[in-house]
């Protein structure tokens, strides 16, 4: 089968149900796709009817998102860039050149994807759509983005800013630009300098997948970027039968009683910790629970009969039942707790997760502490004033609730953005 569109979501499943929502609405448009991505998610495509190949085998998930250090502010970077470069970068360059036509190809990828990028230079009548699932890739002097626990941004003037932007970008070229600017110079290609700044996102188009209220200002963000709001799809649908039971027989162990949902994130393999926190901070507050995680070790034995364990549930059809969540801070979880109308406490421990957090606080829908800092006491403490969140989290989610009954989903207007560019 000869495809036109290439669908391309490397990282966990927070990454892939946004790029599966824009190649689904791609495919109802009349695009013939192609979805790659990670080999546990690609059931997933398949069974929205979509041709897939695999970008990351299983084995090869499984090595990194089972090492612990991914989830550290510093080093989970670094392994994440030498996964998607070291290991992904050439062999996919390679495939791009005998998969891809150039001018006749659409390249619709998420910002791992730097073999699309790099096509893109190399065969400049190629169209990329760049998907960016998070603000804090946008930089700002005015509202900078929250990359860490510190919170220093706000409180530097604008040199300092600017040179704190510049180390930013020194430690990211440290980590990329050996595996980048090889390839580069193979095929015949000038180096590339400060990619985070000046080169990470195709020119052609950039695709905000959030709301402009939840980015930085207007005014700061490059040329070819379009705010489409949050996607809000999961793999409800798409789940396998017996997903949709155990959702069913979970809910039905509550009644009517709303449960806390504990979601350390899909790709969190090491959440022991976090989740005997959870299991007491529940004892004491005396309410039932869901503790969510793909590493069944990780769940403490011998729960309470009120606490319920899962490896995964769709959100959009869980959330809407929940007292509150406890959550990483990726985005899809942030974006769908206030689509729910649920209050959230957020554990952020590295990536975007911290910026993420600081928003949904500044919104009013909840509260965060670092999850490196997380206690009993501390994570009973949050719990208890999310009563203040009421107000908020109701405005926010009639906002997002009035946005989708006016207009398209946010993935049907990523596909329009995405096909723009073949007129």
């Amino acid at each position: 089968m000869q495809h036109d569109t290439i669908v391309t979501a490397p990282g966990s499943l927070g990454d892939v149900n946004p790029m599966l929502g824009i190649a689904r609405s791609l495919q109802a448009r009349g695009r013939r796709i192609l979805f790659l991505a990670a080999e546990p998610y690609l059931h997933l495509a398949e069974r929205a009817g979509l041709q897939t190949r695999v970008l990351t085998t299983r084995s090869e998930f499984d090595v990194l998102v089972k090492n612990p250090n991914v989830w550290h502010p510093r080093k989970g970077p670094k392994l994440l860039l030498d996964k998607m470069l070291g290991d992904s970068l050439n062999p996919h360059y390679e495939w791009l050149l005998q998969s891809c036509v150039p001018g006749e190809t659409l390249l619709v990828s998420h910002l791992l994807d730097f073999a699309g990028r790099i096509f893109r230079d190399r065969y400049p009548n190629t169209k990329l759509a760049t998907v960016v699932l998070a603000p804090v890739m946008f930089r700002s002097l005015t509202s900078p983005p929250r990359v860490s626990s510190l919170g220093i941004e706000h409180r530097l003037p604008r040199g300092m800013l600017r040179a704190a932007y510049w180390l930013a970008d020194r430690f990211i070229d440290s980590l990329a630009l050996k595996h980048i600017n090889g390839l580069r110079k193979r095929i015949g290609l000038e180096p590339v300098r400060r990619m985070l700044d000046q080169w990470w996102m195709s020119p052609d188009v950039a695709i905000a997948m959030f709301p402009e209220w939840f980015s930085v200002p207007a005014i700061d963000l490059p040329r070819q970027v379009t705010c489409v709001g949050f996607p809000l799809t999961d793999s409800g649908t798409l789940v396998a039968p017996k997903v949709t039971e155990q959702l069913q027989r979970t809910l039905a162990t509550f009644g009517n009683e709303r449960p806390l949902v504990f979601a350390p994130g899909s790709a969190h393999y090491s959440a022991r910790a976090f989740l005997t926190v959870a299991v007491e901070a529940c004892r004491r507050l005396k309410l039932p629970a869901i503790l969510l995680s793909p590493n069944a070790e990780e769940v403490p034995r011998d729960l309470p009969a009120n606490i319920v364990a899962a490896e995964y549930l769709p959100f959009s059809k869980l959330l809407p039942h929940a007292r509150a969540v406890v959550h990483h801070g990726g985005i899809g979880t942030t974006s769908q707790c206030m689509a729910a109308n649920v209050p959230q406490v957020v554990l952020p421990m590295a990536f975007d997760q911290f910026d993420n957090a600081d928003r949904v606080e500044k919104l009013g829908c909840g509260s965060w502490m670092p999850m490196s800092r997380v206690t009993v006491d501390s994570l009973v403490r949050h719990l208890s004033l999310l009563s203040q969140t009421a107000i908020s989290t109701q405005q926010i989610a009639s906002r997002l609730t009035s946005a989708t009954a006016e207009s398209s989903d946010a993935c049907d207007r990523a596909a329009a953005a995405c096909l723009q560019q073949l007129a």
